[in-house]
């Protein structure tokens, strides 16, 4: 063999054992690693006991139950024919025994100051001129006799009055004022409120010593507005009866009717009592 024939031998020997050398490397570059995984070494962990849980409170509050509310029917309540009970706020004062001394002769007329008086009775002063007090009557003894009644006349004209009205009461179409009625509690409370906020006693009156009872007779529409007044019987004093009028007039809508009255008025007949304490003029509304 010719040495070029050997050289020409040699270089593709060569150039095979470069490409295979190559493909080798390249077989080792794409070939996937191998992920090596740790073991995981066993962890040691001491175990305790748990401190004992501690004892729930013997005390156990209980919680009041509160019955739901349920709407009853009841019965409804009228007040009996001619027959009215009424509570009294206090008992009529003690009588005093009589004093043995000689009773003392009263001045025809006083001048601004009234003499002391036994409980119960009420001094006697001049009524000052230009002043009408009471209304034109052909006997005057008994006026002045009903305008300055004890505690005890006032009641018994009262319970009078509501023996009179108790026919017209018992028919269902009119009450008296009765804040606990199952029907009209809230609404005469609330007119109850409203009539102490604006009604005062005369100061003219107080001073003269004027009492009296004037029963009216009021009508409301269902906005709880008043639509009329009667005053079914006079004091006996025109400044007592008009001050009840002016307090009528005063008070406004007071709120609807209650459900169930499926009425368009409602009337209601009150007492308005006028009394002299040692406080000064007192007005009560029965």
């Amino acid at each position: 063999m010719s040495d070029s024939h050997i050289e020409k031998i040699f270089l593709y020997l060569l150039a095979l054992s470069a490409l295979f050398h190559v493909a080798i490397f390249a077989v080792i570059l794409m070939a996937p690693e191998k992920k090596t995984v740790a073991k995981q070494e066993p962890v040691m962990i001491d175990l305790q006991d748990l401190p004992p849980a501690s004892k729930p409170s013997t005390r156990i509050e209980k919680e009041a139950r509160r019955q739901a509310e349920k709407f009853r029917r009841v019965p409804r309540e009228i007040a009996p024919r001619g027959e009215m009970e009424r509570d009294r706020s206090a008992p009529p004062p003690p009588k005093q025994p009589a004093q043995t001394s000689p009773p003392r002769q009263a001045p025809a007329k006083y001048r601004g100051e009234s003499r002391p008086t036994e409980r119960g009775s009420l001094p006697l002063r001049e009524s000052p001129r230009g002043v009408d007090i009471f209304k034109p009557k052909a006997q005057p003894g008994p006026d002045i006799a009903r305008l300055m009644p004890s505690a005890d006349r006032m009641a018994r004209l009262e319970d009078s009055y509501r023996k009179k009205y108790g026919p017209e009461v018992a028919e269902g179409e009119t009450r008296f004022l009765n804040t606990d009625d199952i029907m009209f509690g809230s609404f005469l409370r609330r007119f109850e409120t409203s009539i102490y906020g604006v009604w005062r006693y005369p100061q003219e009156a107080a001073q003269l010593g004027i009492e009296g009872v004037t029963p009216v007779r009021i009508t409301f529409n269902r906005r709880g507005e008043i639509e009329n007044v009667e005053i079914l019987e006079s004091s006996g004093s025109r400044i007592l009866d008009n001050e009840v009028l002016r307090t009528l007039r005063m008070i406004g809508p007071i709120g609807g009717f209650p459900r169930g009255y499926d009425k368009d008025q409602f009337k209601l007949i009150a007492f308005f009592q006028y009394g002299i304490t040692r406080g000064g003029g007192r007005g009560m509304l029965h």
